[in-house]
C-alpha cells in the first residue's frame, strides 16, 4: 500500500484540482464532496448533541411569559430547543455572534427545524444579515402581498426567509437586500410550517443576491430568489428567531444547521 506521502503527491491536495484528477466536476457530485475539499470550501456542521458551544452561538429571550433560551433537548438525533412564552410578542432567538461570512464566498446556509404545535399567531425570521441592534427583535415588519416590507433593527444586508401572520401577508416571503440597491422581496407561494412539520431550509447568498429551498416534512415546497443580497465585502452571519403573536407559547427545535463556502482565503 502506497504511503500517506506519496498519495498526497498531486497539485494542491484536496482541492477541486485535485477531484478532478480522480472523477468529472459535475455540480452535483462536487456539492457532496465539497466537504472533503477543504483547500477550496470551507465547511462547518452543527448536530445540538450537546451544550451549544457559545463560540458558534449566542441566544437571546424576551421577558415575560417564561420563554426559554435554546438549549440541547435530549431527543432523537439531538437538537436545541426554545420557546417563546406565554406573552403576546414573546421572543426567542438563536444567532452566530461571529459575523464572519462573505457573500462573495457564496455561503450556503442548511437549516433543519421543527415548527411548533401552533402555527397561527407565529412569525419566524431565518436569516444570513450583519448583526442586529436587538437579537431578540424582529427586523421585518409591514410585509403587505406586492410590496416592499419595512427592514429595521440595524441590518443592512441580508438574505432569508421571513413570516408573520400579523402581517397583511400571513405567509411566507424571500427577500434580500444591500447597501447596493433595493431591498426585494417575493412571496414563497401560499406557504406557511405545518404544524410541528420538519422543515428544511437552504439559504444561499452571493454578492447582491439570495437563492433558496424549502422542504416541509420531506415535500418539495419550491426554489425561490430575491434579486438582492448582502454587499460582497460586507461581512454577515446565520440568525433564527421565533416569535408568538398570541398569548400561546410557540416551542421550536433547531435539528442541525450547516455551512458551507467558498475558501477565498488570502
Amino acid at each position: 500500500m502506497p504511503s500517506i506521502n506519496s498519495m498526497l503527491n498531486v497539485q494542491r491536495p484536496f482541492s477541486l484540482l485535485h477531484y478532478a484528477m480522480v472523477n468529472n466536476l459535475d455540480p452535483r457530485r462536487v456539492l457532496l464532496m465539497a466537504p472533503l475539499l477543504f483547500s477550496d470550501f470551507y465547511f462547518e456542521k452543527h448536530e445540538f448533541i450537546g451544550t451549544l458551544d457559545a463560540v458558534y452561538w449566542s441566544t437571546d429571550v424576551t421577558a415575560g411569559g417564561a420563554p426559554t433560551a435554546f438549549a440541547y433537548n435530549a431527543q432523537r438525533n439531538g437538537a436545541v430547543r426554545g420557546a417563546t412564552g406565554t406573552t403576546d410578542n414573546g421572543v426567542t432567538a438563536m444567532y452566530s455572534p461571529n459575523v464572519a461570512y462573505d457573500s462573495a464566498d457564496n455561503p450556503v446556509m442548511f437549516v433543519r427545524w421543527r415548527a411548533p404545535a401552533a402555527v397561527s399567531g407565529f412569525a419566524f425570521e431565518i436569516l444570513w444579515s450583519d448583526a442586529k441592534t436587538d437579537e431578540k427583535l424582529t427586523s421585518v415588519s409591514a410585509i403587505t402581498a406586492g410590496a416592499v416590507p419595512t427592514v429595521g433593527n440595524g441590518i443592512t444586508d441580508y438574505g432569508g426567509f421571513v413570516m408573520n401572520t400579523d402581517m397583511t401577508l400571513t405567509t411566507a416571503i424571500i427577500l434580500g437586500d444591500g447597501t447596493t440597491g433595493a431591498v426585494n422581496g417575493a412571496a414563497v407561494g401560499t406557504w406557511t410550517p405545518t404544524a410541528s412539520g420538519i422543515i428544511d431550509m437552504i439559504i444561499g447568498i452571493g454578492a447582491n443576491v439570495t437563492r433558496a429551498h424549502i422542504w416541509d416534512s420531506g415535500a418539495f415546497i419550491g426554489a425561490f430568489s430575491a434579486t438582492n443580497g448582502p454587499d460582497s465585502g460586507t461581512l454577515v452571519r446565520p440568525s433564527f428567531l421565533f416569535k408568538t403573536l398570541d398569548t400561546t407559547s410557540k416551542t421550536v427545535d433547531i435539528l442541525k444547521v450547516a455551512i458551507l463556502s467558498e475558501e477565498n482565503a488570502t
